[in-house]
């Protein structure tokens, strides 16, 4: 069976899988990788940490293709047994909790999942919970505008997370919206979501029609070299540069 030697090393080799659209192949090795974990009946903080990391890949593999009631099953499992992991490492291991993937991602993972299965109020659900846990989640905010249609509540989120993300930044010829310690997101694609929303004509186009404007001036002077590729990082760097010269004393 997959992943009996070498937990870590079938993880690792799913992902490569993945990255190579194998996702057949990674579905039979994520359902056995994961049904060999939840069949040991007493698991220790490592196996808690290998299963969750493989509820994760299944229920993305599941996603992707459009298996939406095994999606659905499984995204409750991942919530049941991320709990038990976070049970055991506050008591065993606490200094590891900072380095695991944060809940807000699974419930980001459950909103979709939600969302392509037809439960609109569990997706609905789901994203404000992503919401309630990492505030100005950008990625979470558009991709519930994107599989839940545009309504004024949702875009009022929306447009309060890219507000609050800071300025565009250019990286690896790439525009990106990037909040602090949250996932970035495409700014292409962020004024995209915002112009469908203007177009929806839901009553909220000035909030909507001033990001995207922010949006395209931020690109446009990063274009003409009148702004830095990154304001944040040139920001930082300019409050580690001493502000007076001791010399000329």
């Amino acid at each position: 069976m997959f992943g009996m030697n070498d937990p870590a090393q079938t993880l690792l080799q799913l992902e490569r899988y993945i990255e190579d659209g194998r996702m057949e192949m990674s579905e039979v090795m994520a359902t056995q990788f994961t049904e060999m974990f939840l069949a040991q009946k007493k698991r220790n903080a490592d196996s808690q940490i290998m299963l969750v990391k493989g509820l994760r890949i299944l229920c993305d593999v599941f996603f992707a293709r459009d298996k939406s009631k095994r999606a659905v099953g499984s995204v409750k499992i991942l919530h049941r047994e991320r709990k038990k992991m976070i049970r055991m490492l506050k008591s065993g291991a606490p200094e590891l909790l900072a380095k695991m993937t944060p809940p807000a991602e699974d419930y980001r993972r459950a909103g979709k999942i939600f969302a392509k299965a037809g439960k609109i109020r569990a997706a609905k659900k789901s994203f404000a919970a992503c919401e309630r846990l990492a505030p100005g989640h950008v990625a979470n905010a558009m991709e519930a505008c994107q599989l839940l249609g545009f309504d004024k509540k949702l875009v009022t989120r929306f447009t309060s997370a890219v507000q609050a993300a800071g300025p565009v930044i250019l990286y690896n010829g790439r525009f990106l919206l990037q909040p602090l310690n949250l996932p970035e997101v495409e700014a292409l694609e962020v004024r995209t979501v915002l112009q469908s929303a203007v177009e929806s004509n839901i009553g909220i186009a000035n909030l909507c029609q001033q990001q995207i404007t922010r949006i395209s001036e931020e690109m446009g002077a990063i274009e003409r070299g009148e702004a830095a590729a990154n304001a944040r990082l040139e920001a930082a760097m300019d409050l580690l540069k001493p502000q007076h010269d001791y010399y000329e004393y």
